[in-house]
This record gives structure tokens, C-alpha cells and sequence, in this order.
């Protein structure tokens, strides 16, 4: 069984701050990612569970596919260019699989989708071939899942409240 976890880390550019990130089996998910594929520019992308997205629908699109309703899969962006923000850009894609006590990642790719309605993410994928497949314990992946939305709500406080202090 594999782990994941969501701890802060430190941005490989310097224009952008520390975030929450996904480590998996004690390694960053985007440094994984860049070992296999080498100069794809994977390492640096970021949760696309971060408040940071741009549209808000592509946000919500995110967090109800990573949800874990039971017997259900779902392609889910998980990774996206820190830079846009949104599904314009690189987003690493995982087939989520939800079953009694576990969650599997059956395979992750590059989304290659040309439709740009948010619901149509993922429906276009290159995948992986290098990296295995993942398959984690229910609440192991539900605390990744829980530190990511209070994270969100910090994230989404703080934003009001320099908008409001922006307005004056």
C-alpha cells in the first residue's frame, strides 16, 4: 500500500511562495513525475486543490472528481503549470478509483483534451507509462483530501481579505 500526504513546500520558482503539495511514498509527486520524464517540466506544477485556481469552475470540476464516492472512477486533474492556473495550460490527470477501503491512482497522464469546457478535462489523455500505479488507504487519502480543503479556506479568507483591503 502506498502513502500520500499533503505538506508544505517550497516553490522551485522564486516569484512564488510556499503551498501545500502532494508527497507520495515520502516523495513530491511533480519530482517523481520529472525523474521518469525527464525534461517534461513536470516538477514545479502544483495542486490543482490550491485555492490558486483561476476559474471556478474548473476548481469545482477538481474537487468533485477527487471526491470518494464508492465504486466510482473518475479522471481527475490533480497537477497544473503554477503560472496559468487553470486547464490551459499542463495538467497531470489521475484515474481515480474509489472502492470500500482503499483509493487507487490506476494510472496518471499528460491531459492532451482540445475541448475547453472544464467538464471535458481528462477526456483526452496521454498516460503514463513509467509510473505505477498507486492505490492508498481510504483514510490516509482522506487526510491528504482534509488538508487540502482547510488550506483552501485559509487561502480563500486570506484572498477576501486583501481584496477588501484592495477596494478601499
Amino acid at each position: 500500500m502506498n502513502t500520500i500526504e499533503a505538506h508544505t513546500d517550497k516553490s522551485d520558482y522564486e516569484v512564488y511562495g510556499d503551498f501545500l503539495n502532494i508527497k507520495i511514498d515520502g516523495e513530491w509527486l511533480d519530482e517523481k513525475l520529472e525523474q521518469q520524464y525527464p525534461g517534461e517540466m513536470y516538477r514545479g506544477t502544483i495542486p490543482t486543490l490550491l485555492f490558486a485556481m483561476e476559474i471556478d469552475a474548473e476548481s469545482k470540476i477538481v474537487w468533485k472528481r477527487i471526491s470518494t464516492v464508492l465504486n466510482t472512477v473518475n479522471v481527475c486533474p490533480i497537477l497544473m503549470c503554477p503560472d496559468d492556473r487553470d486547464f490551459s495550460c499542463t495538467i497531470i490527470v489521475a484515474e481515480v478509483e474509489c472502492l470500500n477501503d482503499t483509493v487507487k491512482w490506476r494510472r496518471m497522464g499528460l491531459d492532451i483534451t482540445k475541448d475547453w469546457q472544464a467538464e471535458s478535462i481528462g477526456s483526452e489523455v496521454k498516460w503514463f507509462e513509467k509510473i505505477p500505479p498507486y492505490e492508498f488507504s481510504k483514510d490516509g487519502y482522506l487526510s491528504m483530501i482534509k488538508a487540502f480543503e482547510a488550506q483552501f479556506e485559509i487561502d480563500r479568507v486570506a484572498w477576501v481579505i486583501k481584496s477588501r483591503e484592495f477596494e478601499k
